[in-house]
């Protein structure tokens, strides 16, 4: 069963990792579909997926692409690979701001 504090947790990730607006839910017979618009693989190719949580809290794959503890765990992964990237982006911007100007114009940054 999924407590309500899982739940916010999974809504604060995905606001985090999806598209502007990128997260509806949707009442159903049975249950709530929640469906997250996002880069899933980080190759600029969003596409929709979504998560069915029935009316007593439980969550299978037979109405939504996963259930709850994959999809959160797939979230979880995008969360971590934004963290990297812009941990990369830094170490970059640091290494650009140290090099002379002659260096930054023979590498054309």
């Amino acid at each position: 069963m999924i407590t309500a504090t899982e739940l916010l947790e999974f809504l604060t990730k995905a606001q985090r990792v999806c598209a502007a607006n990128g997260v509806s839910f949707q009442q159903v017979y049975g249950g709530y579909k929640i469906v997250l618009y996002a880069d899933w693989r980080d190759n600029n190719n969003y596409h929709r997926q979504s998560v069915f949580i029935d009316n007593k809290g439980n969550s299978t794959w037979d109405c939504g692409d996963y259930d709850f503890g994959t999809m959160d765990g797939l979230l979880d992964e995008m969360i971590e690979r934004g963290k990297e990237k812009e941990i990369k982006e830094q170490k970059r911007k640091e290494l650009i701001e140290s090099l002379t100007p002659e260096q930054r114009e023979l590498l054309g940054v």
